[in-house]
């Protein structure tokens, strides 16, 4: 009978050893999963404001303070969430294991099907409000598609993304089609909303939607002075050299990508496109070649490395136009990075060279 009992202790003990290394080994797998994510916020389903700028300011550069902080602060949640994506992303391209490297581009998706199945950002209350989202669709469009196919068992959710970017895609073409302003309807505004009518019209294989995103990059390029420069931009006063960049970060892009994705340019001419970038770039070594056009000194500190994010552009411009000589003038500061193009753009272009061929057939 005492065997009997020492051998039921010992079985006892023998089992809560195991109990407790089991829970020992799940408690680290537990702290990787939670490390490859983050808690995703609600979803944002309405926004209304007003404009940043002070009422009488033709030139919309005159900021007022307080409805520029009140805007500043309603972008907040979608903004950040966007950065938190970028970062996701950025770690799941450098991710050596497959598994760990999953569960980033997992997190990625989760979260997007989360504001999708929710119908976020469906109920834009203010003119200003229609204006500032395409910017963030096309962030969002841009981090599902880079962890989109990448993870087996997704398919279900992520066709649930595609169509939600897709109706929100569709709000901004007719936005901008019919109640946007002759000047946001071709200045950085369009570019930004081109961006992410490209991007999703890829996701859905909607040619519509990447037709009126080619158009829309043509037009910006056509309209861009000889020098580079886009007179639309250059009238915005201190701010003009500001939103010349705030141009090119999605114009850029989204020619870039839509050539990735098979489209092609659509007649861009990528010639001018280098006389844009490369206007754009010596106006931010030396601003005084803005203000030599409209007369104002500029708020754009000079140097390339105090404006990284806003030339992280710069990565898919080489890769499109293998342009070796406007390499070396940013090779020494990267990584580029902006989380509304998909967070590290150095690690998304690594060394690629983009083609312009036609292999879309639809």
């Amino acid at each position: 009978m005492a065997d009997l009992t020492h051998w039921t202790l010992n079985r006892h003990i023998a089992a809560s050893l195991l109990a407790i290394t089991a829970a020992m080994a799940a408690a680290p797998a537990a702290q990787a999963a939670d490390e490859t994510c983050f808690k995703t916020p609600t979803p944002v389903m309405s926004l209304g404001f007003g404009s940043r700028y002070e009422a009488d300011s033709k030139s919309r550069s005159d900021i007022d303070e307080e409805s520029d902080a009140a805007v500043t602060k309603a972008l907040k949640p979608i903004d950040q969430f966007i950065q938190n994506l970028a970062k996701v992303v950025s770690k799941a391209q450098t991710e050596k294991d497959i598994a760990t490297r999953r569960a980033y581009h997992r997190c990625v998706v989760d979260s997007v099907y989360a504001w999708a199945k929710a119908d976020a950002l469906n109920d834009m209350r203010t003119f200003n409000a229609k204006l500032s989202i395409p910017a963030r669709i096309g962030g969002l469009a841009i981090l599902f598609a880079e962890s989109r196919d990448q993870v087996p068992g997704l398919h279900d959710r992520e066709r649930i993304v595609e169509k939600w970017l897709q109706k929100r895609a569709l709000e901004i073409v007719y936005f901008f089609e019919n109640e946007a302003t002759k000047g946001a309807a071709r200045n950085n505004l369009r570019a930004w909303a081109s961006m992410a009518v490209g991007e999703v019209g890829v996701l859905n294989r909607d040619r519509g939607l990447v037709e009126w995103s080619i158009l829309s990059n043509n037009t910006m390029i056509t309209n861009a002075a000889t020098d580079g420069s886009l007179p639309l931009e250059m009238n915005r006063q201190r701010y003009a050299l500001h939103y010349q960049l705030h141009a090119m970060t999605p114009l850029v892009t989204s020619v870039a990508r839509l050539c990735e994705a098979g489209y092609g340019k659509g007649g861009a001419d990528l010639d001018k496109l280098r006389t844009m970038a490369h206007f754009s770039v010596k106006a931010v070594k030396d601003p005084k070649i803005v203000q030599k056009i409209n007369g104002k000194s500029q708020t754009v500190k000079p140097g390339l490395k105090n404006n990284l994010t806003s030339l992280a552009w710069l990565e898919p411009y080489v890769a499109l136009t293998n342009d070796l000589d406007m390499e070396k003038e940013f090779a020494s500061l990267r990584p580029l990075s902006n989380s509304k193009l998909g967070g590290n753009q150095t690690n998304l272009y690594d060394d690629q060279r983009i083609s312009c061929t036609i292999t879309v057939q639809n």
